[in-house]
């Protein structure tokens, strides 16, 4: 019972930060600078080459967009596009990567912050 309200809450929580206007980036992508939110999303283009990929890591590393002595922070969740699965949040402070287990399904990553940040997102594996 508490997955299912945990989901719901999820669920909800994402509806109102996918209404609000904010940029989408493939993965990979490198030196994007956030102010705010961002989405990066992985897709792949046929299932055949869904299923070879088994089990492997989406990176996020996280930097600040001015002196790299000043800190900063981002929230981080990971999610698989069909939205069946979501881990996170996770806090990431500059200079920091975060490496996430995923399977092979299409995943996402959404980054929320308060600080201007350069994000960098890869899938090893």
């Amino acid at each position: 019972m508490i997955a299912i309200i945990l989901l719901m809450l999820l669920s909800f929580g994402f509806s109102n930060i996918y209404s609000q206007d904010f940029p989408v980036y493939p993965i990979p992508s490198y030196n994007i600078t956030v102010d705010g939110y961002a989405d990066f999303m992985n897709q792949i283009s046929t299932p055949q080459q869904n299923n070879d990929k088994g089990i492997r890591r989406v990176i996020i590393h996280l930097k600040s967009a001015f002196e790299p002595s000043l800190p900063c922070q981002a929230t981080v969740w990971v999610y698989s596009l069909d939205l069946t699965t979501v881990l996170g949040p996770y806090s990431l402070v500059c200079g920091d990567e975060l490496p996430v287990q995923i399977d092979e399904r299409d995943w996402g990553v959404f980054v929320e912050t308060e600080d201007k940040v350069i994000v960098d997102v890869w899938i090893e594996g």
